[in-house]
């Protein structure tokens, strides 16, 4: 049994799945860019590990050095991924820094195929076996490119751009964001970079194993844009469950009640409402209030909707006409039930008023 393959592929797996679940939250609300670049993130961890266990299971400096070399492909899917995630879903970070980190990551893959074997070797001279979970796994030696400062480089843009981020979310309240997501990003990829150098100058004999730091940037992440769906679910079950308090206290409610459009459409009407009028709820919904109003009361209606509309509550009296056609005086108290404002008021959804009459 390999352990190195379970584990790696394990590591891979898991990625995937996660971008599998996210994937279509994203298809099917295009707005929601967090879960794409979530996405992003875990397919291009999961393209680490491969890249990894490539290397793992390299025969010859060959090898080893093309698999180093497509490893950074990943790596640029991750961090330019991490720089739009930090960007959209704390909505904080300076513009300058994220183009900058985007900007050396690029130049850094560019050179990574275009300067030596790969960008942290100019060549691969021999592989050398140390034990690893009970196996021999390959380690490289050879010539270091100096183009891999670049990319050094870019990784501490990258650090700076999320620790500045960071610091702008705690300042303005939200210090759990700041602190689970932003301090999350510095603190994988800072201790990811450093085990990259501590292996790629013999300083520590062990294998690169950058997956292991990006899935944590993958569990929290995860972590994170679960909890917005659970916040959402919670939120939409409680207006539900609003609604539903609304629409008893409508339709029990003694007094009859109706909401109008502004051009007199009936939207809705209690059963109290319906049978002062001697009609059903079911009938009343299809009716306008000029067939209720008598024509002197009617011709009043655009003066008051008018009124409404600049912030007024009135109370006046009306006379209204019976379904058996005989006219009664009624009491009326209306008021505008739309939001934000006379700007919004006038908007096609805003102009409705719900009334509260009773038979005099």
């Amino acid at each position: 049994m390999s352990w190195v393959t379970i584990i790696w592929s394990m590591v891979a797996s898991a990625c995937l799945t996660l971008a599998a679940i996210h994937f279509p939250i994203w298809c099917r609300n295009r707005a929601a860019w967090a879960n794409l670049l979530f996405c992003l993130t875990a397919v291009g961890t999961a393209a680490l590990a491969f890249c990894e266990l490539w290397m793992l299971r390299a025969e010859t400096p060959g090898q080893f050095g093309t698999a180093l070399r497509w490893l950074q492909v990943p790596t640029w899917v991750i961090i330019v991924a991490l720089v739009g995630f930090v960007l959209i879903h704390l909505r904080a970070g300076r513009p300058w820094l994220a183009w900058t980190t985007c900007g050396l990551q690029t130049f850094s893959l560019l050179l990574n195929f275009l300067v030596g074997q790969n960008l942290n070797y100019h060549e691969v001279t021999r592989l050398r076996h140390i034990p690893f979970f009970g196996e021999s796994v390959p380690v490289a030696e050879g010539v270091s490119n100096p183009w891999m400062l670049v990319g050094q480089l870019s990784l501490l843009v990258f650090v700076v751009f999320v620790a500045d981020a960071a610091i702008a979310v705690w300042r303005h309240g939200d210090r759990r964001a700041a602190l689970i997501v932003g301090g999350s990003i510095v603190f994988f990829v800072l201790v990811g970079t450093v085990q990259s150098e501590l292996v790629h100058w013999h300083i520590v004999h062990w294998p690169l194993t950058a997956s292991f730091f990006s899935m944590g940037l993958v569990v929290v992440m995860n972590y994170e844009l679960s909890r917005d769906v659970f916040r959402a679910a919670q939120l939409s079950a409680n207006l539900r469950e609003s609604e539903e308090r609304y629409r008893n206290l409508f339709q029990r409610a003694n007094d009859g009640i109706i909401l109008l459009s502004d051009a007199g459409e009936m939207v809705s009407a209690n059963e109290s409402f319906a049978r002062m009028h001697g009609y059903s709820a079911e009938q009343m919904r299809h009716m306008n209030l000029k067939n209720l109003d008598t024509p002197e009361t009617f011709q009043l209606f655009p003066a008051r909707i008018r009124r409404l509309l600049d912030g007024e509550a009135l109370t006046f009296e009306v006379e209204h006409y019976h379904q058996d056609g005989h006219v009664f005086p009624l009491e009326v108290s209306a008021s505008l039930i739309s939001s934000g404002g006379k700007g919004c008021a006038r908007s096609s959804y805003a102009s409705q008023f719900t009334s509260g009459l009773k038979s005099k």
